[in-house]
């Protein structure tokens, strides 16, 4: 819980309390209870009640001044606050007595209404748990956005949201929604790129590499516009954006930001992590491949100068919130989930979604502003989602990630003078979040719960876990600021004249006029070489068709000569052939006649002979 002036008596009450008024074990503490760090439930709410109004100051205050890990005794004036944590109940036909929101309407109630089946005194002891604020089934999307989210892009601040809570119970639906009831994902889309549409820089100049922002040369820039082009040809039909949009608009009326004297450009990666593994549900498949046969490469988790990336991420340059959801439904297809007994499609693993705004001002200086939403898989009870097999394993994966991530918040939560080390090592999730964890980023979570009798067990873990949160003191985080090649140049420049100041400025303005005229020309250059490349294609092509129709009619004049010199030579052979046959029948016919001659001479002489 959030105290601006916490009780100097606290450790004492801490030492003094006994078992009886213990706090139910979260699911970090199942195997190691610690009663000397347990909490007074009605003190808490006591607490709650006093240091509400003080939770809204702080809200409403926050400046940009960079955070360390946590706020210390020794820096009381530091500015200071704690992750947001917020309950949303899912809608269900029958209402369940166990649930109760008290009437100040941040603290929930809960108590078995299944005593008879539970010997445990302490299930049946009724349990009061404190949030920033509680969402019934009446609130929309809309009034989830707008407490939840919306103040942190308004405000310009590294965020991460969280949705935490039992499988089925709209953890998912909560940020992305459904093709009517938009989420807080597309609306925080909405709302960044309604902010900036008058700065929004249409080339991938700057992009966020290891963690640090780089200036990217022509060819790196026409790799990445490549690298867009083709994740969005594979992408899945996207039919229902306008009616999104339409919807999202009449929700909210963001405003654009005054000024033009910076450039904006947006940027989206989306992770997995399954059974402890990383993987990327942007990556560019082979040019052969399948979309449904790519084959996932685990990527590996670095760290270096207290900064933790994904080492080979992809990051997708988007120039409209339909493209970024775009990727963001292709990533969806590609993430892991199952059917349980509790829900038809569950998540089998944390999926991360960031969005990177990269602002380049015309000082030489550039921030980034990054937000994380991550949707953490449900916890489970095997006993009542009947896995087995893959299933098992993948929850035992998911559970075990989740205590860590309950370690890390009891460990943050501590008292300053028992700091200990926040173990966010001990799982791949918990490496992404160091940020968020330490305090360098807003943390915002979302808790969902589906208030029924049958899953109470498995929702008081989740409210423990949840109240761990609610403890935590970090310094208030301020925006990353980056320095560029012209920074040493304005930093020197400070104590000159006003006239070099102006010379100055007036430079940086060319320089940025140069900068745009040289793209233009750039684009005018490939589309003026393209429509050259087209009318050359064209006259070969024309070229190549006269060509083969001179070819042809050559051929065939050759063929005609051809036929006439062939007809001559046979009609000439067929004559002589004529000629020497007719001189033989003439011979055979002489030959006849005069053997008729020779044998008529005879016939004569016999007849004389006989007379």
């Amino acid at each position: 819980m959030e105290m601006d002036n916490p009780n100097p008596n606290e450790e004492k009450k801490r030492e003094g309390r006994s078992f009886l008024m213990a706090r139910e074990p979260s699911v970090d503490r199942r195997f190691r209870p610690r009663p000397e760090k347990q909490q007074r439930l009605f003190d808490e709410i006591r607490e709650s009640e006093e240091s509400n109004s003080t939770e809204d100051d702080l809200t409403d205050t926050e400046s940009e001044y960079e955070a360390s890990s946590t706020a210390t005794a020794e820096n009381p004036s530091d500015a200071e606050s704690g992750p947001q944590v917020f309950l949303r109940l899912r809608p269900v036909k029958m209402s369940c007595k166990g649930y109760l929101i008290s009437d100040c309407g941040n603290v929930l109630v809960t108590m078995n209404a299944n005593t008879e089946n539970t010997s445990n005194n302490v299930n049946r002891m009724e349990k009061h748990f404190s949030f920033t604020t509680i969402f019934d089934s009446e609130v929309g999307q809309r009034d989830v956005y707008d407490t939840c989210v919306g103040p942190r892009i308004m405000d310009e601040e590294c965020a991460t949201i969280m949705t935490y809570g039992t499988s089925g119970s709209g953890k998912t639906y909560t940020l992305l929604g459904d093709d009517v009831r938009a989420g807080i994902v597309p609306r925080a889309l909405e709302h960044i790129f309604s902010m900036y549409s008058a700065n929004i820089y249409h080339i991938p100049k700057l992009k966020v590499i290891n963690e640090c922002v780089v200036f990217l040369e022509d060819d790196a820039t026409l790799m990445e516009q490549q690298t867009r082009i083709r994740l969005l040809d594979i992408c899945p039909e996207y039919t229902h954006h306008d009616r999104i949009r339409q919807v999202i608009r009449g929700d909210h009326s963001f405003k654009p930001l005054e000024g033009n004297d910076y450039s904006v450009m947006v940027w989206v990666s989306f992770v997995e992590i399954y059974n402890e593994l990383v993987y990327d549900l942007l990556a560019l498949p082979p040019r052969k491949a399948k979309l449904s046969n790519v084959q996932r490469t685990n990527l590996k988790i670095v760290g270096s100068n207290g900064k933790v990336f994904v080492k080979g991420l992809t990051r997708v340059f988007v120039k409209s919130a339909e493209e970024a959801l775009k990727l963001l439904q292709l990533g969806q297809q590609r993430s892991t989930c199952a059917s349980t007994a509790i829900n038809a499609k569950s998540s089998r693993s944390h999926c991360i979604f960031t969005i990177d705004v990269l602002k380049y001002h015309r000082s030489g200086m550039t921030t980034q502003n990054t937000y994380k939403f991550c949707d953490l898989a449900g916890s489970e009870r095997v006993d009542k989602t009947g896995t087995i097999g893959s299933r098992l394993r993948e929850a035992q994966n998911i559970n075990t990630s989740l205590m860590v991530l309950g370690r890390c918040l009891d460990a943050a939560a501590m008292p300053s003078n028992k700091k200990t080390n926040i173990p966010y090592r001990d799982s791949k999730l918990t490496m992404l979040l160091q940020a968020s964890l330490l305090g360098k980023e807003r943390l915002a979570m979302i808790v969902t719960v589906t208030p029924l009798d049958k899953f109470y067990e498995e929702n008081l873990n989740v409210l423990n876990f949840a109240s761990i949160a609610k403890d935590i003191v970090f310094k208030q985080p301020k925006k990353k600021f980056h320095s560029t090649r012209y920074s040493g140049f304005i930093d020197a420049s400070v104590g000159v004249i006003s006239q070099e100041r102006e010379y100055i400025k007036s430079l940086e303005e060319e320089n940025l006029n140069l900068r745009l005229a040289n793209e233009q020309l750039k684009h005018d250059k490939l589309l003026q070489l393209q429509l050259q490349e087209e009318r050359l294609r064209k006259e070969l092509h024309d070229a190549y068709q006269e060509m083969l129709a001179k070819s042809l009619k050559l051929a065939k004049e050759q063929n005609e000569k051809k036929l006439a010199n062939i007809r001559r030579e046979h009609e000439a052979n067929i004559a002589h052939l004529n000629r020497i046959h007719a001189e033989k029948i003439e011979d055979l016919q002489e030959e006849i006649d005069e053997l008729r001659d020779g044998n008529s001479d005879i016939e004569i002489i016999d007849d004389e002979d006989e007379d």
